[in-house]
């Protein structure tokens, strides 16, 4: 095991490298929300940029809607997370509602009410906030995500790998329980906490 490898599984409750043709596995947990790892104070543009490392290429082309706490973000350099925030990111939508949603579109107007607003200043501190990836991102940006670690709830996590346990497998490559490496078949009989769980995911 390399020395990232093994620094990962020490931090992970369950630490899987898996093939590629496992991820789309994890999609309906991060379509649902999964906890990561974020500086509450720091804008949704520092989130995404500096904590995900996402290209701020790709951040400005490709993820068009944005909401924080249920509201549409227009400038995400300027929106700050605070504590207990959800944020959930997509692609680019079809339509007039896609058009509406999308970040500094010309029809905010029509969406005053449920826009977010910059807010005074939270004070910086590590914490964690709830994920949610829709449309294309789950399969372009997800592998990034859980390579970086989720929180996930225990007993949902056990049910996903008993759904697809052939496919689990097949295409887990290793799997390392709190450090120790343990067989999928256990994974899929072990009694699971009903509790968040830090799940990190490699792809090979």
């Amino acid at each position: 095991m390399s020395a990232d490898n093994e620094q990962e599984s020490l931090e992970s409750d369950l630490f899987l490298v898996v093939r590629p043709e496992v991820i789309p596995a994890f999609h309906e947990f991060l379509q649902r929300g999964v906890r990561v790892r974020a500086i509450i104070g720091s804008t949704i543009q520092s989130f995404l940029c500096e904590t995900l490392e996402l290209d701020p290429g790709y951040v400005e082309r490709t993820i068009q809607t944005i909401f924080l706490n249920g509201k549409a973000v227009d400038t995400p350099a300027s929106a700050v997370i605070p504590n207990d925030a959800t944020i959930a990111l997509s692609a680019a939508m079809p339509g007039l509602l896609g058009a509406t949603l999308r970040k500094g579109s010309y029809y905010a107007g029509m969406r005053r009410e449920i826009s977010h607003a910059d807010r005074d200043e939270v004070s910086s501190h590590e914490g964690t906030v709830l994920l949610k990836l829709f449309n294309l991102l789950p399969g372009d940006i997800g592998p990034l995500v859980l390579k970086k670690g989720v929180w996930v709830n225990g007993r949902s996590l056990k049910e996903l790998i008993k759904k697809r346990l052939p496919l689990f497998l097949e295409g887990c490559l290793r799997a390392t329980l709190r450090g120790t490496n343990i067989e999928v078949e256990r994974l899929a009989e072990k009694d699971w906490p009903d509790k968040d769980v830090l799940l990190r995911v490699r792809c090979e």
